[in-house]
């Protein structure tokens, strides 16, 4: 486990009776510092959860920040009336599964009403969730506050069975867990390890284990996975992975992680996420791709800009004099327009970057396919001369976590 330096560590209630439950506490908490470790009720924790982890700002440049860390459980045996008195008595826990609801969720993004809503292109799925929060803390991200993790992991596992037969039997790929970067628990957590072995045994199906911005990945190399997990990164630029995504592993040491896991079998996918435009994005962009594909043959590849911060957010973000001075001209002069969610960057800024980036990737590797991660169809339309080139179309695509988008050979 990636240690981990904590405010306090908090023991949720029924933790401790399970001795796998127990067991799982003990090995995560030899990677945790804390000044305070306590037990907590349903009331205790929904007073701090509604109290010093309410209204989180994104952790800007500032990285000194210790988060809260909820030891917490699945409430599988919960019926209907004890949910909804729980939901009902502790509303502040209703939000990143801190009252034990959850796990096996469905992402909406993508569906009809939500592409006519928000003008994105995205592919709805069920996915995999047991721990909201993260050891990194990038300028743009406000996860690092908290950790919420679920131990009864083994229990979880188990469902999974009835959980795709009953709601997507036909879905093949399943994502796990874009919620954080769930290496860095492991593998004292183990949550992987039991993931990983059971889509292995799945004709047809796969997990995709999202490593994200971490390099911790020399647990997994001797798995018997057969070939059934995808291995996805979040990659950036030099500059961006040092300077904004403080804690996380560099550029280089994420590529060279995806060798090794290429290298023991496993499927390699790699987001471009979030794109910033540095000063010399172009040059650090090109040199990302070219040791990219210089270590490794991913087989597929997303692009998304950054999002969800106008000017303002930024400046409140971001040391600006590490920007391109010209996306910073864009964004002053866009402060205050409409625009779609997640769409702050203007277009003709964010398909400047996309132009580039697709020429650096054509010319390294033209056969790759390539796609946007939650993009407007009007964009797709404007590049869909270069999608075509890869059999890519915004109602039928391969990216790295679409319900469907499994790998060759499944």
């Amino acid at each position: 486990m990636q240690p981990l330096a904590a405010s306090k560590i908090l023991i949720v209630d029924g933790v401790e009776d399970d001795p796998l439950t127990r067991a799982r506490a003990e090995r995560l908490q030899r990677g945790i510092t804390a000044d305070e470790v306590r037990h907590v009720t349903d009331e205790q924790l929904d007073e701090i959860v509604a109290g010093e982890l309410s209204g989180l700002p994104r952790h800007g440049m500032d990285a000194d920040i210790r988060p809260v860390v909820v030891l917490n459980r699945f409430r599988f045996d919960d019926d209907e009336q004890v949910r909804a008195r729980r939901v009902e008595a502790f509303g502040a826990l209703t939000r990143s599964k801190f009252n034990g609801y959850g796990g096996f969720e469905w992402r909406d993004s993508g569906s009809a009403a939500w592409r006519a809503k928000t003008n994105l292109v995205c592919q709805p799925a069920w996915q995999l969730h047991t721990i909201v929060g993260c050891h990194f803390r990038c300028a743009y991200c406000n996860l690092g506050w908290f950790v919420n993790v679920m131990l009864n992991m083994e229990a979880f596992v188990d469902r999974l069975d009835d959980e795709i037969a009953t709601h997507c039997p036909t879905q093949t790929l399943f994502q796990y867990d874009n919620f954080t970067d769930t290496v860095c628990f492991e593998p004292e957590y183990g949550g992987a390890k039991l993931l990983v072995d059971y889509f292995a045994r799945r004709p047809g199906q796969a997990l995709e284990l999202y490593v994200g911005k971490s390099d911790r990945v020399d647990f997994l190399l001797d798995w018997d996975h057969r070939g059934h997990t995808v291995c996805c990164w979040s990659l950036s630029g030099a500059t961006q992975s040092r300077r904004f995504e403080h804690a996380s592993a560099t550029m280089e040491q994420r590529i060279a992680s995806m060798a090794k896991c290429q290298a023991a079998g496993y499927p390699v996918r790699v987001r471009f996420s979030p794109v910033i435009p540095v000063a010399g994005w172009h040059d650090e962009n090109r040199r990302m791709i070219d040791e990219l594909f210089a270590a490794v043959t991913p087989d597929v590849i997303t692009i998304e800009t950054i999002r969800f911060l106008d000017f303002d957010a930024m400046a409140a973000s971001f040391d600006l004099s590490l920007l391109d001075a010209d996306f910073l001209d864009a964004m002053r002069a866009a402060a205050g327009n409409n625009h779609d969610p997640g769409c702050e960057v203007p277009d003709e800024t964010r398909a400047e970057v996309y132009e580039f980036l697709f020429a650096e990737l054509d010319r390294v590797s033209p056969t790759t396919p390539v796609a946007f991660c939650r993009e407007q169809r009007d964009m797709w339309d404007r590049f869909a001369e270069t999608f075509a080139r890869h059999g890519q179309k915004p109602d039928a695509y391969l990216c790295n976590c679409g319900p469907t988008s499994i790998p060759a050979g499944v």
